[in-house]
């Protein structure tokens, strides 16, 4: 199912459709400031085991913990240095993956025996607005299929819903999306360590 949203009209109704079917189990495709991810509610252990099938990655690639606010990441993260919180504060919504240590609030099956996780707050309405709409996190990776042997960023919501439309419960669908990943930031120690530069801008970060 493609649920067609329009950044000038209201997407309430679309949003609340889908926001219905993470609660109950459903793995979708939603729109990013990075391009077109896969997500599912970050309790429904169902449902994350959906996820690394679809995205048929190891467990050793952890999954992204997207945030409607960045106030909500305390919650889920353990020790955060003022400096690492008020680096987020500056630069959060946007294009960036911060490296935290994870809190116990995590679901064991998010993290097994890694004691870290990825945060997001994206630069983007819909995926914000489907986490306040559930009232949790979402458990996310950026949606990348096989061509031809190498893994590719896949940006067309038709071709997307071609490919894997019958295995996921709906796509979002918000036009053609982009290649451009975040940028990937450690914040548990001094100086930060930057781990992929992407679209997110490092001199912001300060």
């Amino acid at each position: 199912m493609r649920l067609e949203v329009d950044e000038w009209a209201s997407q309430k109704r679309e949003l609340s459709q889908a926001a219905r079917l993470l609660d109950g189990g459903g793995v979708l495709v939603i729109p990013t400031d990075s391009g077109y991810a896969l997500a599912a509610d970050l309790h429904n252990n169902k449902a994350i085991d959906r996820v690394y099938d679809l995205k048929q990655s190891p467990r050793s690639h952890p999954l992204a913990i997207l945030f409607a606010e960045v106030d909500e990441i305390g919650r889920y993260a353990g020790h955060v240095s003022t400096l690492a919180y008020r680096t987020m504060k500056r630069v959060l919504p946007g294009p960036y993956t911060f490296i935290l240590p994870a809190g116990d609030q995590v679901p064991k099956r998010m993290h097994k025996k890694r004691k870290e996780i990825g945060v997001r707050v994206p630069n983007a309405d819909v995926p914000r607005e489907l986490a306040r709409m559930l009232g949790r996190p979402l458990a996310t990776t950026s949606l990348r299929l096989y061509d031809d042997g190498e893994e590719r960023f896949i940006i067309d919501p038709m071709d997307i819903d071609h490919r894997i439309g019958s295995k996921v419960d709906a796509i979002i669908d918000s036009g053609l999306g982009i290649e451009d990943p975040t940028t990937v930031v450690d914040l548990r120690s001094m100086p930060f360590d930057v781990l992929r530069e992407g679209q997110g801008s490092l001199e912001e970060l300060g």
